[in-house]
């Protein structure tokens, strides 16, 4: 196939997108456009190849043999054509890779995991942004981000890394009794530590474990980030109303316990996102890929 043969464009796009969300309507709202557009650019196309590349079937989508093997061409042309503008055009070096992440996720999740990719990639150079409060865009010196909220953003690709659930937590020398789980109402009076930053707190979790309206104790402390909040409750400052992703591990070592039973889920979880459209580099794509195996594990 020559130059001149090859599908136009904006077909491409469309397929990839459409591809990737296994979705018209998804696609579209990434590129701009309506579902019935992209679905008459990807019919355009199939008419170009004479290949059908979906199983259009009631419950949804489906790519065909010849579908799935046209996406991983396209995805590893778009790779390599964005990673070679940004090296030729905007000065990054191919070994680079930007990451701007939440304080607290990177404290708490993060650095315990990060040797390990480090000491497999030791050519790969690495920066890390930390932030209070996830902006609409992403930094324009990022790669991509770690944030959260509930996974739906503006003309951004979100691939979830936690599906937590929230719980006190406090550090074992805390507790006086020995007796374990320990009702709701033993909270009352106690210390309690906030984080500002999230959309559920004491007061969801009061609600959904059963024990009633919750009143603030004066002696409560209030943090914006809750990589404070979680060295408060290791120094036993205090009741933490705990984030799976944060304290599981911290509970599994022993340096925090979970003192009542009752856990809520959250609305919220945290995300890698990226540009929608946009092909990352190859190092943040392994680091990207190295961040989404960690979170399955």
């Amino acid at each position: 196939m020559t130059f001149r043969q090859l599908p136009p464009l904006g077909m491409l796009r469309s397929f990839e997108a459409a591809a990737r969300h296994i979705s018209f309507a998804r696609a579209g709202a990434e590129l701009g456009v309506t579902a019935a557009a992209v679905s008459q650019q990807v019919k355009a196309l199939e008419d170009h190849l004479g290949r059908a590349l979906f199983h259009r079937r009631p419950q949804g989508l489906a790519l065909t043999e010849s579908g799935l093997s046209y996406l991983t061409v396209l995805r590893d042309a778009f790779d390599r054509l964005g990673a070679g503008t940004e090296e030729l055009f905007h000065g990054r070096s191919g070994s680079d890779v930007s990451v701007r992440v939440t304080a607290g996720f990177a404290h708490l999740w993060l650095m315990p995991r990060l040797s390990r990719f480090l000491a497999s990639h030791p050519d790969l150079r690495l920066r890390l942004l930390t932030t209070l409060w996830t902006p609409l865009e992403i930094d324009s010196e990022a790669d991509f981000e770690i944030r959260c909220g509930i996974g739906s953003w503006p003309q951004l690709t979100a691939y979830p890394l936690t599906r937590d659930r929230l719980f006190p937590v406090c550090a074992p020398g805390l507790l006086t009794e020995t007796t374990r789980p320990l009702p709701p109402a033993y909270l009352a009076g106690q210390r309690l530590i906030h984080v500002a930053s999230f959309a559920e707190g004491w007061v969801d979790w009061f609600r959904g474990a059963g024990a009633g309206a919750f009143e603030a104790n004066p002696g409560d402390i209030v943090f914006d980030t809750a990589s404070l909040a979680v060295d408060l409750a290791l120094a036993g400052g205090g009741f933490l109303l705990g984030r799976s992703c944060f304290v599981d591990r911290l509970v599994a070592q022993g340096r925090l316990v979970a003192p009542c039973a009752a856990k809520i889920k959250s609305s919220e979880a945290f995300y890698l996102v990226e540009r929608a459209g946009e092909r990352l580099p190859p190092p943040a794509r392994l680091f990207r890929d190295w961040v989404l195996a960690e979170a399955a594990a």
